[in-house]
């Protein structure tokens, strides 16, 4: 990683001083510096960057260097040279975190991410502040960051000692372990490992589903993915194609596309037939009903 980040500033992080460029720079060359053990390389590197400021429309890259700095400063909490510092550096990763904008939920899920690591840099972690992080990336398909937030919802389950929460914390780490596994991603399943290790937790694969048995889930039967799931919960709710794509951020066109592939896939004709299909199976117990209607 420290010879590719070297190849990148080599080819145009020395002179374009666009924050497209160099604000993803420098938060690989703070996760490098943490990940060596030098931590004041990083602390450098951010306060560098935080004195610079955020300029607008650049949260895609600096929520990812603020969670980065967070975990470096959580990581590092019990090493006895990081104390000194700790307390403003952590102060101004909070600061900026409130002025970054969150104005879509992968956003969102991020300010969640990085405060629940700023209250675990602080010592106070809690499960409640990561399984907000958790619920936050679950309506989103970015399997290796749930798998990250579900790696820690499980180390702060564990560390309360109650029965029920070494259940779930097990059930957690299955399912990081088993994303890690799939992306090839080493560290986090080693991490993972690691806690199951000295919580005595026994990571043993979960059965299988009998090949004959159907799909818990309607709407994986029906083959719909994750993101058409969300567009059909619109449709039925009587959303037009435009409020489809400003609730889901995502363009008109976009939207009419996977408006006609989940009508393709119920084998309907229109979307008042899909919305009675999709109340029919119960594909969305839990908001079937609009602020208007009655049972």
């Amino acid at each position: 990683a420290a010879r590719l980040l070297a190849e990148a500033r080599a080819a145009y992080g020395t002179h374009d001083p666009m924050p497209q460029h160099h604000l993803p720079l420098a938060a690989l060359t703070l996760g490098v510096a943490a990940a060596e053990g030098r931590l004041h390389d990083a602390r450098a590197e951010l306060v560098r960057v935080l004195d610079t400021g955020f300029p607008p429309g650049t949260q895609r890259y600096g929520w990812p260097l603020l969670l980065s700095a967070a975990a470096a400063e959580a990581d590092a909490r019990a090493l006895p040279a990081a104390e000194e510092g700790r307390a403003d550096i952590l102060d101004r990763l909070a600061e900026a975190a409130k002025h970054l904008t969150t104005g879509a939920p992968v956003w969102v899920a991020h300010e969640r991410w990085v405060r629940a690591e700023l209250h675990r840099a602080r010592g106070r972690d809690t499960p409640r502040l990561w399984s907000e992080a958790v619920t936050a990336f679950e309506r989103l398909e970015r399997p290796y960051d749930l798998a990250r937030v579900r790696h820690r919802l499980a180390g702060a389950l564990l560390a309360t000692g109650g029965e029920d929460e070494r259940a779930r914390a097990t059930e957690l780490l299955r399912l990081a372990r088993t994303v890690a596994d799939h992306l090839g991603a080493r560290p986090l399943s080693e991490a993972v490992a690691v806690l199951g290790r000295r919580a005595r937790l026994t990571l043993g694969r979960a059965a299988e589903p009998a090949p004959a048995s159907p799909p818990p889930d309607p709407a994986e039967a029906l083959g719909l993915t994750g993101r058409e799931r969300d567009v059909l919960r619109l449709v039925s709710d009587g959303r037009t194609n435009r409020q489809i794509a400003e609730e889901l951020f995502i363009s008109p066109k976009t939207a009419s596309v996977h408006v006609s592939n989940i009508l393709a896939k119920l084998g309907v004709s229109g979307r008042g037939e899909a919305a009675a299909v999709a109340h029919r199976l119960a594909l969305f117990p839990a908001e079937r009903l609009t602020s208007g209607s009655t049972e």
